[in-house]
Formats: C-alpha cells, structure tokens, sequence
C-alpha cells in the first residue's frame, strides 16, 4: 500500500510550502476505494484533510470534484501512489504569481519506478525544442499538473470511455488547454516520484483497449491547416 508514502510526502511538502508564507488546503477524493485504502487515508492522513468518496470509476471526474469543491486560489494534484518533491508546492506557487498569463505548471522531472524504471524530463512550451506536432505522437507531461482554480474550472478534464475508445485524459486535457491559449510551463528545480503499475492500470486499459485521446481543437488546428499527411 503506497498510500501511506504519499501522505508523508504530502506532509512533508505542505509542511514547507506554509513555512514560506502559504495557506494549504488538503481535498482527498476517493473514487470507489477498498476498505483498506480508506482506512490508511484516514488513519495516516493530515488531521486538516477533508475527505469525499465519489462512485466515478473516472480519474478525470474525480479530478473535476476535487476542483470544484477546493476554495484556494491554485489546485496541485497528487495521486495516492505518487510523491511530491518537498519543494514542489512552494515553487510552483511562486512561479504562478510571477506570472500574469494562464498557465499550467510541471515539475522538471519525474522519477518512475515500479513496472517500468526511467527519469522523464518535462518539456517547455516557451524552449526552441517544444515541438507542437509531437503532442499529437505523445504525452509531454505527467497529470500532476498546478494551476489556478480558475484554469481548472474552465478547462474540466474529459471523461474516459474506453467502450467508445476515449482514454488519456490527462493528455486530451493538455491538448485541450493549449488549444484555448494556455502555455504549460515547467518548474526549475522541482520533481516527481510516479509509480508505474504492475499487471493491469488504467494507462495499460486504455492501451489494450487502443484507446486515443478524446478529440480537440488542437488536433483539428492541424487538420485544417494541412500540417498533416
């Protein structure tokens, strides 16, 4: 159970973003959770945690709860078997309020263990080597993105409907809000620790199932301009 790991370090890390001046509020959305999952959260979690269990079956719709019910002015995410770096919040908060234009923010690199064992270094929208089309191939950022609520709430993630060949929600988000104008950034200096699954996930589903990102205008920006072959 990876869940405990992930409370300490959401400890640790919130622990560090109010030592530099910053109010946290701690949302835990439990989308259909087994009894032992909803107990280590309860029994491990921060005292100042609020706790909703949702009956989505969606990652992307318990996402869209957890924004709509959070009152701050940024939303960070964090998956029950992932890490946070310790100064995450921290500098992606002050990062945020160095800018004036939407913005999504990403750590710098992630560290994956488990099934698969590799270091991801995130990409800039605003380096000479992003390149536009390639998002299309792959997804250039992990879903524990940072952002203002506002972003959020305008920009709901997509639901996944593997039985219609919708999955990567996370990544039909990316696109979607780059298609309304939003740059994704990342964080210098910060990081992830990701768990890759063994036996069946739901990126494993949604491959198995030959599931494509949901349709947005950022691929239809590239049909009409005849930048596809």
């Amino acid at each position: 159970m990876l869940a405990k790991p992930s409370l300490e370090s959401l400890k640790r890390t919130v622990a560090h973003a109010e030592s530099a001046g910053f109010r946290v509020e701690l949302i835990a959305i439990l989308d259909r959770p087994d009894t032992t999952t909803r107990e280590v959260i309860k029994t491990h979690g921060p005292d100042n945690l609020r706790i909703e269990e949702v009956d989505f079956g969606d990652l992307g719709k318990a996402r869209n709860r957890g924004v709509a019910i959070a009152h701050g002015r940024y939303v960070a995410f964090l998956d029950a078997d992932d890490l946070w770096g310790v100064s995450w919040l921290a500098s992606a908060a002050i990062a945020a309020d160095l800018r004036a234009t939407p913005t999504v923010w990403h750590p710098e690199v992630n560290i994956f263990f488990g099934a698969d064992k590799h270091i991801f270094v995130h990409i800039d929208m605003e380096d000479s080597a992003f390149r536009p089309a390639g998002l299309m191939i792959e997804n250039y950022w992990t879903a524990l993105s940072f952002a203002s609520r506002e972003v959020y709430v305008a920009n709901p993630y997509p639901e996944t409907n593997l039985g219609e060949g919708f999955g990567f929600e996370d990544w039909a988000w990316n696109m979607l809000t780059i298609s309304r104008g939003i740059i994704h950034k990342i964080v210098p200096g910060t990081g992830h620790v990701i768990r890759r699954k063994w036996g069946q996930s739901l990126a494993r589903e949604a491959s198995l199932a030959d599931a494509v990102p949901r349709p947005s205008p950022y691929i239809h920006g590239f049909i009409s301009a005849g930048r596809l072959a």
